[in-house]
């Protein structure tokens, strides 16, 4: 009598089961396998379509409620920065690289430890065997579960490299980390100090409007007593109208520093929260260290420089990795297991069982003697990576150098023009206010004199606010390249 799971109904089902769920396995693929063409675009002239559901399913990118903004908070530099560091996605990502590093160095050191595999296969078969008298079969069913065990001993060096190339890759990515996260600070600054110098730009030109209109009226004044001439009021309305334009312009670079400093900050422009105003904020005055100085702290300092040398070590442990790989390797292996069987042998027939003990313990001993060069160039190759790092580092050294010493050149220039802008605005908004009081009293003075004077004194308002723009900014510049 057979066993009934060797029915011809039995495996005519159970072949069943196993197309259906390959093809329910199939069912959810994007792409048709018989027609692939049909999920790319139609021709190379019209736009390809979305399916349903592809562009509104995707998780939410943008700064959640856990930050939320307090519109009665006036936000200073330090508030922006901090608010940065929790809302852009570019140290969010930074971050992650950073953690992803630490599970990537925890993995090699798993090489240490054994592993450990429990395994079992179970189901039935039918063999035939021959025999002097002819042939017998065996059918049945049977199970044999199993652990196996495999530890490396010995292996002359390839973990302890594995080991410290995790290490090294961990201190590049939180190094460069902390250079990220210096990196927003100073994008948060520069457009904040944008964002301040707009406004300020708004102030000016509305100043200059006002001087405009008062030249108008002046000149209005005069006309109306027959001592000015239609030209004149002309000249002074389009003066007044191109300060008018002006000022608009300046408020359209508000909204342009505004979306900046939203980006800098990884919220949207329409979510912007207030800001301080920096016209008290008191301006650097002189450099306290020489560059020479400058430049030895940001080669103690700086985490992109640190980053590199990080990521020169983790080369030099791949390169010893790769030395490594002409040794031999010894490991252990055992396993122990059961094995379960219930069969039929015949003719003639006649049913057993077994259920015995398995087990093996070895020592296993390897080593690759030729492989057709592979670990030759595989040695080359990891010392000439090694080789591009070290120039790598090199080149960010000199990049370094640079940055600082332009960083404090342009300091250094930023002071004295900022000095000057304010002696220039000085005496343009004296020179301003007499020739206005010489035409509008004495007419010793020309409409042409006094428009000028108008145009002198707006140049030296944005000359001031520029100069003032201009060394927060080269200011900002110099402590990010220092990587304070």
């Amino acid at each position: 009598m057979r066993l009934p799971m060797h029915s011809p109904g039995r495996r005519c089902g159970l072949a069943l089961v196993v197309v259906i769920g390959a093809l329910g396995g199939c069912a959810d693929l994007p792409v048709p396998v018989r027609a692939p063409y049909a999920a790319a675009p139609r021709s190379f002239s019209t736009p390809w379509s979305p399916p349903p559901g592809v562009t509104t399913q995707r998780p939410r990118t943008l700064a959640g409620p856990e930050t939320q903004i307090d519109p009665q908070t006036l936000y200073g530099l330090a508030d922006l920065i901090d608010f940065a560091h929790r809302t852009n996605p570019e140290t969010r990502r930074a971050w992650e690289e950073a953690r992803a590093a630490a599970a990537q160095a925890a993995r090699a050191e798993a090489a240490y430890y054994p592993t450990l595999f429990a395994m079992a296969n179970g189901g039935t078969s039918r063999e035939t065997h021959a025999a002097p008298g002819g042939t017998f079969t065996t059918e049945g069913p049977g199970v044999n579960p199993q652990l196996q065990l495999n530890w490396i001993l010995l292996d002359f060096g390839r973990r302890h490299a594995s080991v410290e190339r995790g290490g090294q890759e961990l201190l590049r990515a939180n190094f460069a980390f902390n250079r990220k996260l210096q990196e927003v600070a100073f994008a948060v600054a520069k457009t904040y100090f944008g964002l301040d110098a707009s406004r300020a730009r708004v102030s000016a030109a509305s100043a200059s409007l006002e001087s405009a209109t008062a030249v108008e009226e002046a000149v209005d004044a005069r006309l109306q007593r027959g001592l000015a001439t239609q030209p004149d009021i002309l000249l002074a309305r389009q003066e007044r109208a191109r300060a008018a334009y002006e000022v608009q312009d300046a408020l359209g670079s508000v909204n342009d520093a505004q979306a900046a400093l939203a980006e800098s900050l990884g919220i949207p422009p329409t979510g912007l929260m207030r800001t301080a105003d920096l016209s008290v904020v008191p301006l650097p005055s002189e450099l306290a260290e020489s560059v020479e100085q400058i430049i030895d702290r940001a080669f103690a300092r700086r985490p992109d420089l640190a980053s590199r040398l990080a990521a020169v070590r983790a080369r030099e442990a791949d390169e010893r990795r790769a030395r490594a790989e002409f040794r031999p390797r010894l490991s252990f292996s055992g396993a122990v297991g059961q094995a379960v069987q219930r069969y039929r042998v015949g003719p003639p027939s006649g049913t057993f069982t077994t259920n015995e003990t398995e087990y093996g313990a070895f020592l296993n001993f390897e080593w690759r003697l030729f492989d057709g060069f592979e670990r030759e160039n595989a040695l080359r190759e990891a010392t000439s990576v090694r080789g591009v790092a070290e120039a790598d580092l090199a080149a960010l050294e000199l990049k370094a150098i640079r940055e600082v010493w332009k960083a404090y050149a342009d300091v250094k220039t930023a002071l004295r023009k900022h000095e000057y802008a304010l002696a220039l605005l000085t005496a343009s908004e004296e020179a301003y206010a007499s020739t206005l009081e010489s035409y509008r009293s004495a007419g010793l003075a020309t409409v042409l004199d006094l428009l000028a004077a108008q145009r002198d004194l707006a140049r030296a308002r944005t000359t001031q606010i520029q100069s003032r723009a201009e060394l927060l900014t080269t200011s900002a510049a110099l402590t990010f390249a220092a990587g304070d």
